[in-house]
Order: structure tokens, then C-alpha cells, then sequence
């Protein structure tokens, strides 16, 4: 077998192409690779062929879903550190569709994009369980507001065909014009699936 599928094969081996610290935070705070590959099949079996992960941490969604479909997927990520980590696993498992940005969503256009993807990115603002990626959040209700507003106004303007999926959600709802789809087992929680049509 191919030791690339051999990583595809379970988070434990996947995980491996990372340091001790982001193997610490991956269940936690990155899509397991099994739910990763589900959510990248069922987006670009709804047409998606450019997605945007928010919040893409580690690079571990964007990374299996370029290695196991044809898609070209983009992590928005705010933190540099976890940029370059990302983009270094992504040049170390040969992952050439998968790209990261450095930037907060709020100034990231979503132009050109016909997929989303939300592992709850923005659940580290009101959570008081989960540990921390690192001591630059803001726990704040307030904060979690609104960024999830913005990001509703980001999808809200997006031209159809857009596919989005979510794992865990994302904090708020998607606009009126997206219908779902559908959901499934994932996990802990569910895969939805939600796609806003041509009208």
C-alpha cells in the first residue's frame, strides 16, 4: 500500500506529519481525517471545485480533501504560526491543491469560491472546556456574535451555486436562500449539508 494511503488511514497516523504540541491539540481542534475526506466527497459531490476552509488551524481538512478529490481547497487561518505549519504538512504529504492564507475571515474575499467548509471556527470565543490553541482569544459573547454575523453576510452574498458543510455548526444559521440538504452521523456530531441553487 502507498504510505500516503497508509496516512489517510486513521488521525494517528495523519497526525504524525505534525510536532508534538498540534498532535496534542488535534482532537480537540481539527477535523478527524474519516470526517475530513466525508466532508470534502460530499462538497464536491454537490458541484464544489473551489473550497474555502474558515478557521483551517493545522491544514487538516484542506489536506485530505485535496489528496482524496479533485478539488482545489483554500484554509483561511488567522494565526500565522498554524499558516505555516500547514503549509509545511501540506509540501510534506505532497497536498499541491491545498492552500493557506494568513488572514482574519473578516477582511478574506470569498470570491471565487463555490464550497465552504465550518468545523465550528469560531467556538473557541464562549467555550470554557475546550483548550486553548494559544492565549490570543478573546472569550467574549460578543466577539462570537460578531464574527458569526459577519460570516452569515459573507454567505448571504456569495453567487449560487454555493455547497456549504458544516461539522458541529458554526455558531449561526445559514441564510434563508441555502436549503439543507441533508444530514449524517460524523463522529461526535453531524455532517449538514446546505446548498444555495441558481434561481
Amino acid at each position: 500500500m502507498d504510505p500516503l494511503d497508509e496516512r489517510l488511514r486513521s488521525d494517528l497516523a495523519f497526525d504524525d506529519v505534525y510536532d508534538e504540541r498540534i498532535r496534542a491539540l488535534s482532537s480537540q481542534h481539527w477535523t478527524p481525517v474519516a470526517i475530513a475526506a466525508r466532508a470534502a466527497r460530499l462538497l464536491t459531490l454537490a458541484g464544489a471545485t473551489r473550497i474555502v476552509d474558515v478557521g483551517s488551524g493545522a491544514g487538516k481538512f484542506c489536506i485530505v480533501g485535496a489528496l482524496s478529490t479533485r478539488a482545489e481547497l483554500v484554509g483561511v487561518e488567522r494565526r500565522a504560526d498554524l499558516v505555516a505549519v500547514a503549509r509545511a504538512a501540506a509540501l510534506r504529504m505532497g497536498a499541491a491543491r491545498a492552500t493557506f492564507v494568513h488572514a482574519n475571515v473578516e477582511a478574506f474575499p470569498f470570491d471565487g469560491f463555490d464550497g465552504v467548509y465550518l468545523y465550528n471556527p469560531f467556538f473557541e470565543h464562549i467555550s470554557r472546556h475546550l483548550p486553548l490553541v494559544d492565549r490570543h482569544v478573546v472569550r467574549s459573547g460578543r466577539a462570537l456574535r460578531r464574527i458569526v454575523h459577519m460570516l452569515e453576510e459573507k454567505l448571504r452574498a456569495m453567487p449560487a451555486p454555493v455547497v456549504v458543510v458544516t461539522y458541529h455548526g458554526f455558531g449561526g444559521r445559514l441564510p434563508p436562500a441555502y436549503s439543507h440538504v441533508g444530514d449524517e452521523p460524523a463522529g461526535n456530531d453531524r455532517l449538514a449539508l446546505w446548498i444555495k441553487r441558481r434561481a
